[in-house]
């Protein structure tokens, strides 16, 4: 018996000092989430929400190391596949965006590091996007994302990790997708081009927002170059709020 309490009195003093050890990094570590909802999903210059409001959430969990984990949680999203027609139908659908059916709900998990040094802002994550009614798991649809900003100006990377191919051979870094963003005061603008492996569906899209208050952003979007006929679309509209909770 006296082993026995011995043994439970030396878990709990360990147990005590991991606790008083951890508790500095636990109160370095930030929780925080946020909720919003637009008009539509809009996702690199195309809407893929089939004309419909998207309500979405987050929740993030963030270290003052710079690293970070989190989910992104929204009610209409796609995994996309480029017809070569000017189209984009859902993957394992015959929907198209543009207005027929239902898009699949989407839920991304993601996990990086960031932080900032003479001016100079740094971020390099991993997400991967799941879409259960298009049967997407995760891992199936991935990205590599590293971005770096200065002075207003930011430049991201998007390198497909995975991009649902059937093909038996590796297929990271197929599909490439960059930005250059710039924000001044309430406005900002954002130029993305897509960069497919598959032949005649590169595309270069535009994007103006202003917020007139906080939280609230009003966007344009207009494909102003592709390979097909996406510049031969409209341009899209979008109204979006969203609020930390």
């Amino acid at each position: 018996m006296k082993n026995v309490f011995g043994l439970k009195k030396t878990v709990i003093a360990s147990a005590v000092a991991a606790a008083s050890v951890m508790a500095p990094a636990i109160a370095a570590a930030e929780v925080s989430g946020s909720l919003g909802i637009a008009s539509m999903y809009l996702w690199r210059g195309q809407d893929v929400s089939a004309g419909t409001a998207n309500v979405s959430g987050s929740l993030d969990f963030t270290t003052e190391a710079g690293f970070y984990a989190g989910t992104w949680v929204s009610s209409a999203g796609t995994p996309v596949a480029f017809t070569g027609e000017g189209d984009i139908d859902l993957v394992e659908e015959t929907a198209s965006v543009s207005g027929f059916g239902t898009t699949s709900t989407e839920t991304d998990f993601y996990a990086g590091f960031g932080g900032e040094a003479g001016g100079l802002s740094y971020d390099i994550s991993y997400w991967t996007y799941v879409y259960p009614e298009a049967d997407v798991g995760a891992g199936e649809l991935a990205e590599l994302i590293a971005s770096v900003g200065m002075a207003g100006f930011t430049v991201t990377g998007y390198i497909s990790a995975n991009d649902l191919s059937d093909s038996d051979e590796e297929n990271f870094g197929d599909d490439v997708y960059l930005t250059l963003g710039y924000e001044y005061e309430n406005f900002g603008v954002t130029a993305g081009t897509f960069m497919f492996d598959a032949d005649d569906q590169d595309y270069t899209h535009v994007d103006l927002s202003y917020s007139p208050v906080e939280n609230l952003t009003f966007t344009v979007s207009k494909v102003v170059d592709s390979d097909n006929d996406f510049d031969d679309q409209d341009p899209l509209f979008v109204v979006g709020y969203s609020f930390d909770i």
